[in-house]
């Protein structure tokens, strides 16, 4: 398995009282402010990024992200994702046929209002997997 860590700028929508605020966050760097933002307003994180090199047709990619984060809603270009069964501790998107038609992809992750974001630690990452490379 190859992890591929998805950090640097992302765009936060946050939307509370009413008002809608779209601004540029660093993450990790940031996401303890953006969970003081999510206990009083809905976020969305939005990312771009580009398909990894190197996949083959049974390459599996996934997004993952930690077990107990409280997502609404995770897409990608759009469309909604369906989580796979959670591993010890973590959260998987399989994205593996989406990933290969096109070069750039835009993922976007809901979160509720009132979540203690800041309470779970930041990590996205996209998961690689060959099935024909033994695992250690």
């Amino acid at each position: 398995m190859h992890l591929i860590r998805i950090h640097g700028p992302w765009t936060a929508e946050i939307d509370r009282d009413g008002q809608h605020e779209s601004r540029r966050v660093h993450l990790p760097r940031d996401w303890d402010e953006l969970g003081r933002l999510a206990r009083t307003g809905s976020v969305s994180l939005l990312r771009r990024f580009h398909r990894p090199t190197g996949l083959s047709t049974t390459t599996r990619v996934a997004i993952s992200v930690p077990k107990e984060w409280p997502l609404d809603e995770v897409t990608l270009n759009g469309q909604r994702l369906a989580p796979s069964a959670p591993t010890n501790d973590r959260q998987l998107f399989d994205i593996s046929a989406a990933v290969r038609d096109r070069e750039s992809h835009d993922l976007e992750m809901r979160f509720s209002m009132g979540v203690d974001l800041a309470s779970h630690a930041y990590s996205v990452a996209l998961e690689i997997l060959e099935p024909d490379v033994p695992v250690n």
